[in-house]
C-alpha cells in the first residue's frame, strides 16, 4: 500500500474535523449546533473517502476529465487570468474584514448587494430584491429559527454601537 499526497491530505481533513466536534463537546448546545451539523458529516465523508484512497478505488476518468478551472485557462490570456484571481480575491478577503469590522448581520447583505452592483452590474431593483431575499434567509435560519448569536464588528464596538 503507497501513501500518496491525497491520502495524507484526507487524513489531515479527518483529523481536523474530529478535533472541530470534540472541541465543541462541552459547549452549550446553541453553541456547539454548528460545529456539530457541519463537523460530524464531514468527518464522516473524509473517513469514507480516506478509506476509498486507502484501498485505491478512484473514479473512472473519462477523456475530458481535467479540472474545471484548467479547461477556463487555456485559452484566455495570462494577464486576464490573473486580474480575474485578484478580483475573486479581493471580494473574498473584503467579505471577511467586513465581517471583522461591521459583522455578519451587516456585512451579509452589504456584499450581496455590492457584488450585484458592483460587479455584476445588475439594476437597482434586482439587486436590492436579491439583497432583501438574502438578509431575510439569513435572519430567518440562524437569528430567527437558530437563535445564534454573532458577535458585534470591532469598529461598531469601537464607535460604541454595539
Amino acid at each position: 500500500m503507497k501513501i500518496r499526497a491525497q491520502v495524507i491530505f484526507v487524513l489531515l481533513l479527518v483529523i481536523f474535523f474530529a478535533l472541530f466536534v470534540y472541541e465543541a463537546r462541552g459547549w452549550r448546545l446553541q453553541a456547539r449546533l454548528y460545529p456539530w451539523v457541519i463537523g460530524i458529516p464531514m468527518v464522516v465523508l473524509a473517513l469514507l473517502q480516506l478509506l476509498l484512497d486507502l484501498k485505491g478505488i478512484a473514479p473512472k476518468k473519462s477523456q475530458d476529465d481535467t479540472p474545471v478551472d484548467f479547461q477556463f485557462t487555456q485559452n484566455i490570456d495570462p494577464a486576464l487570468a490573473r486580474a480575474r484571481r485578484i478580483n475573486i480575491f479581493s471580494w473574498i478577503f473584503g467579505f471577511l474584514a467586513g465581517i471583522w469590522l461591521l459583522g455578519f448581520s451587516i456585512t451579509v447583505p452589504l456584499l450581496v448587494f455590492l457584488y450585484l452592483k458592483v460587479q455584476s452590474r445588475e439594476g437597482w431593483t434586482l439587486s436590492i430584491a436579491l439583497t432583501a431575499a438574502a438578509w431575510l434567509v439569513f435572519w430567518g435560519l440562524f437569528d430567527w429559527l437558530l437563535r445564534l448569536p454573532f458577535p458585534d464588528g470591532q469598529l461598531l464596538i469601537w464607535l460604541g454601537l454595539d
